[in-house]
């Protein structure tokens, strides 16, 4: 049972060291699942919880170690990233269905974090760009990662069933993964930190 034991090990020792945030975590959701009584939103809400603990405790220790000692733990932080890109997709899907159910207070923050939420799933999860079905016309993108040997454009076409995109990536200096989204509404792109999501849904608590 070692790698379970070890598993085991790192939610305790993250609980341990977040506290506070531990039980802001169980507030949050107490608060929202009471909002769908008859069901498991409560407990998936702090599963959320308890991995972002963890993804903290790693985040502090990538910011610990420079730059390019981070990137060339190359195993850590794809481990790092598999449960980073988890937590994207759960926590996705818990604004989703507040928002679809109308059982959430849409305020600007909310839809904010919604939005955020999206730019980043739909291309970690479907490989797409979010809102890609209201292209008028195809994108002219460049390979990422690129290629050694040049920077090849390509076309981005709605209707090719072969589109994909990946965005690009990065770490932050608080050791937090972070992604370039694009916004095709607005015509525009920005970076987005893991961490940061996480921090935003807690302000005003």
């Amino acid at each position: 049972m070692e790698v379970t034991d070890r598993i085991s090990e790192a939610f305790v020792a993250a609980r341990s060291r977040y506290e506070e945030l531990d039980r802001a975590w169980v507030s949050v959701s107490l608060k929202i699942g009471s909002l769908l009584p008859q069901s498991l939103l409560t407990v998936s809400i702090q599963r959320d919880g308890a991995l972002d603990l963890v993804l903290r405790c790693m985040e502090d220790e990538f910011s610990q170690t420079s730059q390019s000692n981070t990137q060339s733990n190359i195993f850590g932080f794809h481990y790092y990233k598999i449960f980073a890109e988890l937590w994207v997709g759960d926590m996705y899907e818990t604004f989703r269905l507040l928002g679809a159910r109308k059982i959430a207070v849409a305020t600007d923050e909310y839809q904010s974090l919604a939005r955020d939420l999206r730019f980043l799933r739909v291309p970690l999860e479907k490989h797409e760009i979010a809102g890609d079905s209201k292209l008028t016309e195809a994108l002219q993108m460049y390979r990422t990662p690129p290629r050694d040997d040049d920077h090849e454009m390509y076309k981005y076409e709605k209707g090719d069933p072969l589109r994909a995109h990946i965005m690009p990536s990065g770490v932050s200096d608080r050791g937090s993964v972070m992604w370039q989204v694009i916004d095709l509404k607005s015509n525009t792109s920005y970076w987005i930190e893991r961490r940061q999501v996480s921090d935003t849904q807690f302000m005003g608590r």
